[in-house]
């Protein structure tokens, strides 16, 4: 029970934000400047994320509240998964437009921190597939994300969880 108290969620989140993410070169090109090519080569990445994040359905409310019901959820993931492993600004200032404008109303105050739950012993899971641009290179980056920071341990999916919280928390939703 103590770890829902707020104390203790500064401090499992608070661990995250000294992780290192990979190092940014040309051969990673921004997902905003991807996803707006014509013809894009994908690529599947598969994750389950804890049901009690309601990740597919925070990304469909974004789609409606926004009005951008054209994206599939697919390419939400691939620059939400971006955003994180470019280092995670706390504003959606860093994203190009039009994506930096697609704000909501505010995450649910009873939607815990992906960082709090997965510190939980058992979670419930729900399974997360998208078809991602294969340019973005994510499971190699998010590979990559696992050994700079010495994450041996915990699955991809873990990640992948905390990316999508964080950038759908930065998003208000």
């Amino acid at each position: 029970m103590e770890r829902r108290s707020g104390q203790a969620s500064v401090a499992v989140t608070g661990q995250w934000d000294h992780h290192v993410p990979p190092p940014v070169n040309e051969g990673f090109p921004r997902a905003e400047g991807v996803l707006s090519q014509r013809f894009i080569g994908r690529e599947a990445l598969n994750a389950s994320v804890p049901t009690e994040l309601q990740i597919p359905h925070r990304l469909q409310l974004l789609k409606v509240v926004s009005r951008i019901n054209q994206i599939p959820p697919a390419d939400l993931v691939a620059v939400a998964i971006d955003w994180f492993l470019r280092g995670g600004k706390p504003t959606a200032d860093d994203m190009l437009p039009p994506w930096n404008a697609y704000t909501g109303h505010g995450t649910p105050e009873y939607i815990r921190p992906a960082e709090v739950v997965l510190n939980e012993r058992f979670i419930p899971r729900e399974s997360l597939k998208s078809q991602v641009p294969a340019e973005l290179q994510l499971g190699h980056r998010l590979a990559m994300y696992r050994v700079l920071n010495r994450l041996d341990k915990m699955p991809v999916a873990d990640i992948v969880a905390v990316a999508l919280d964080r950038w759908l928390r930065v998003m208000r939703f």
